[in-house]
C-alpha cells in the first residue's frame, strides 16, 4: 500500500504533473516557443521542439517566397494598367490624327481647310493655342492662316519677317524646334511680345516634297509642358497639314486653268456666264450698281485669213493685255468666244462704264503688230455696254442688251461704243 503510494507519488512528480504542464504550454501557445521542459518527456520534447522550429522556420521562409511573389504580381498588375492606360492614350492619339487626316483630307479649299482647323482639328488633339503659318513668295514672310490662342490685339494675318526669332530658324532650317522653357531662350520672339504668358513652345516645318511651306507652332503657359510623344504627334498633323495645303493649291490652281481661256488667260466662256450670276446676286443683295461690256474686235477674220492665226492669236492677247491694263482686280475680264470679249464691272454705273469703254476702245486702237512681212496691222474695237440698278426688273437681260448694243455699234461702224441704263 505504500509502496502503491509512492509509485503513485513518484509519478505523478516527475511525469504526470510535468506532462500536463508541457500539454497545457503546448496548446496555449505562450510566447510563440516551443516547450522543452516536460520531465520524463524532455528528450521527447526537444526532439519534437526542435522539429517544431524546423516547420515553422519552413513555413516563415514559404510565407516570404508568397509574399514576395504577390509583390511581383501587384508590380507586374502595376505595369500591365500603365501599359494599358498608354496603349489607349496611343489608341486615342490614333483616333484623333485619324479624325484629323479625316477632315484635313476631306476639303481641297486652302480657306475652308483654315477655317475648320481650329475647331475640329486642334481642338481634337486638345490643341487650344496655336498659329499656322504660310510663305508668302511675293512679301517674303511667313504669314498667319490660322490659329487660336491669340489675343485680340494681334492681327489674324499676323506676319513673321526674314530672320526673325525661332519661328523663322524652323522655317530656314527645315528642322523642328521644342523649348521647354522659353525663358532660357534670348530669341523667342514671344509674337512681338503679344503673348508674354507663354513658357512651353514647338514649331514644326510644313514640309511638301521636301520643300518647307510654313511652319506649326504650339504653345503653352506651363514649363515643360509636353513630352517626345506630344512632339511626334505634331509631325504627324504637321505633315498631314502640308500635303493638305499642297493638294488645295494644286487644286486651286488646276481650277484656274479650267476656268481661264488657254490664250489670253482671261476667264473663258462657262466661268464667265457662272461669275455674271454670282455678281447680279450679289448687287441685288447689297443694293449696288453693275455694269457690262461686250466687245468685239473689228476685221479679225480677214486679218487672220491674210495673215494667218498666229498673228491672229497675237492679237487676240493683245487685246486681253488692253482689257487688263484698264480694269480694277474686282472687274471679271473673258474671252466670251472667238474674238468677242466680255467684262463684269461690279459697283459700277453709266458714266463709270462709259469712261471705261472708252479708254479700251482707245487703247486697242494704238495697239500696232509687226508682221514678218514687215507689215503693221492696227485693229479696233466695236463695244456695247448695259448699266443696272440692283432694283431693275431687267437685270437678267444685262448680257443680251449689251450684246445687242455691241452689233449695232458694229453695225454703224468701226470703232463704235453703245451704252444704256436698264
Amino acid at each position: 500500500m505504500v509502496l502503491g503510494g509512492a509509485l503513485y507519488l513518484f509519478l505523478d512528480g516527475k511525469i504526470f504533473r510535468p506532462a500536463d504542464r508541457w500539454a497545457q504550454e503546448v496548446f496555449s501557445g505562450a510566447g510563440g516557443i516551443f516547450p522543452v521542459k516536460a520531465g520524463f518527456f524532455s528528450p521527447l520534447s526537444t526532439a519534437v521542439a526542435a522539429r517544431y522550429a524546423r516547420e515553422i522556420a519552413a513555413l516563415g521562409e514559404e510565407i516570404r517566397n508568397r509574399e514576395k511573389r504577390l509583390l511581383q504580381v501587384e508590380v507586374l498588375r502595376r505595369d500591365l494598367e500603365e501599359t494599358k492606360a498608354h496603349l489607349e492614350a496611343k489608341v486615342q492619339d490614333l483616333r484623333s490624327i485619324y479624325e484629323v487626316s479625316t477632315a484635313i483630307a476631306g476639303t481641297l479649299d486652302t480657306e475652308e481647310l483654315f477655317r475648320i482647323l481650329p475647331e475640329r482639328v486642334m481642338k481634337a488633339l486638345g490643341l487650344n493655342d496655336f498659329c499656322v503659318f504660310l510663305y508668302h513668295p511675293e512679301s517674303g514672310n511667313l504669314v498667319c492662316r490660322a490659329s487660336a490662342g491669340m489675343p485680340s490685339s494681334v492681327p489674324p494675318d499676323f506676319t513673321i519677317g526674314r530672320g526673325e526669332g525661332v519661328s523663322w530658324r524652323v522655317f530656314e532650317s527645315g528642322e523642328a524646334v521644342y523649348i521647354p522653357d522659353v525663358r532660357a531662350t534670348p530669341d523667342f520672339r514671344y509674337y512681338n511680345g503679344e503673348k508674354p504668358e507663354v513658357r512651353s513652345f514647338m514649331s514644326v516645318p510644313l514640309l511638301s516634297k521636301g520643300k518647307v511651306v510654313g511652319i506649326l507652332n504650339v504653345n503653352h503657359p506651363e514649363p515643360n509642358a509636353f513630352d517626345g510623344e506630344s512632339l511626334a504627334t505634331i509631325r504627324v498633323l504637321a505633315t498631314y497639314l502640308a500635303i493638305a495645303v499642297e493638294n488645295a493649291e494644286l487644286f486651286h490652281f488646276a481650277k484656274t486653268l479650267a476656268d481661264k481661256d488657254s490664250l489670253t488667260l482671261l476667264h473663258n466662256h462657262g466661268s464667265f456666264h457662272t461669275r455674271l450670276s454670282i455678281e447680279l446676286e450679289r448687287a441685288v443683295r447689297y443694293g449696288r450698281t453693275l455694269s457690262l461690256i461686250m466687245l468685239d474686235l473689228d476685221g479679225f477674220k480677214e486679218i487672220n485669213d491674210r495673215h494667218g492665226h498666229l498673228i491672229g492669236d497675237r492679237i487676240l492677247v493683245l487685246a486681253a493685255g488692253v482689257l487688263c491694263a484698264h480694269l480694277r482686280k474686282s472687274d471679271v475680264a473673258a474671252r466670251y468666244g472667238g474674238d468677242e470679249f466680255a467684262v463684269i464691272l461690279p459697283e459700277t454705273d453709266l458714266a463709270a462704264t462709259c469712261a471705261i469703254a472708252g479708254r479700251i476702245a482707245a487703247g486697242i486702237s494704238q495697239v500696232r503688230l509687226d508682221t514678218p512681212e514687215g507689215e503693221k496691222i492696227s485693229f479696233t474695237a466695236s463695244i456695247g455696254y448695259a448699266a443696272c440698278l440692283p432694283d431693275s426688273p431687267v437685270r437678267g437681260t444685262i448680257l443680251d442688251v449689251a450684246d445687242r448694243l455691241m452689233y449695232e455699234s458694229k453695225r454703224r461702224g468701226r470703232g463704235g461704243i453703245l451704252g444704256v441704263q436698264l
